[in-house]
């Protein structure tokens, strides 16, 4: 079993390798924007900024891939052109989809709303009394969305969850969402490193532990799943993981 998973994940990661050597369409998840470099190196000249949003488009370069680390975050040079320029950036900070527009977006709920469109009506299942949880009810609803994405919400006697499909997302383009949306600022804030190792450690007089799962293929990492727990009034447990060609994203808390 452990050696058919082995060369699942690697065949996944190979996939993943190919793609970023192909055309592919991709948006800038930086908020400062992502610089443009006229070679795949840190110190090589910078051509231009592209600004947060833009969607662009990475061009088949033919050439071995870089890994380059960021933030924690291992990525790899891609070549593109942005404004008549072309030049390499760092594909850590891209998007599948579009990120979420600063502005509006506080929660995980508004950025669906913002690029996802619902496939068919709410489903609602539910036992006991919805507005008398504690005598045992309990509420779950389910969406799915027309590029297959989905988000559940369960509220049960002092206990509630989300958890959100998020289709041709990687475990570090999770993370990236994740620190864009100011209703995990508890877990991720704009600055926070990607947790590439499992640890302990404290912030204020909250202790977060985290459990990191990742296989390495040479040199690169293959995250599976993060896991981190805390608690700050009530218990909180933040998952993220792959889940065939989705992300899953679990947040949940209780007392």
């Amino acid at each position: 079993m452990y050696h058919r998973l082995s060369l699942f994940l690697l065949a996944g990661l190979l996939f993943s390798m190919a793609v970023f050597s192909q055309d592919r369409t991709s948006y800038v998840a930086a908020k400062s924007g992502l610089s443009i470099r006229e070679k795949p190196a840190v110190n090589a000249p910078v051509l231009g900024k592209i600004p947060y949003g833009t969607k662009i488009k990475t061009i088949e370069a033919g050439e071995e891939m870089v890994p380059v680390v960021t933030e924690g975050l291992t990525g790899y040079w891609e070549k593109v052109s942005y404004n008549g320029k072309t030049g390499y950036i760092v594909n850590s900070y891209l998007l599948p989809v579009a990120p979420p527009k600063l502005a509006v977006v506080k929660e995980m709920k508004d950025y669906f709303k913002q690029v996802f469109q619902p496939f068919g009506a709410r489903l609602v299942v539910s036992s006991g009394e919805r507005n008398n949880i504690e005598e045992g009810g309990y509420e779950n609803i389910k969406q799915l969305y027309k590029n297959g994405a989905e988000w559940h919400q369960f509220q049960g006697y002092e206990y509630g969850s989300d958890t959100w499909f998020l289709p041709n997302f990687s475990v570090q383009q999770g993370f990236i969402l994740l620190r864009l949306i100011p209703e995990f600022n508890m877990v991720f804030n704009e600055t926070a490193e990607f947790p590439g190792e499992s640890k302990t450690f404290k912030k204020g007089e909250i202790e977060y532990r985290i459990t990191v799962e990742k296989e390495m293929f040479g040199d690169s990492p293959w995250y599976k799943k993060i896991h981190i727990e805390f608690e700050e009034g009530a218990f909180y447990n933040l998952d993220i993981f792959q889940l065939e060609n989705d992300l899953v994203i679990f947040y949940g808390s209780g007392v």
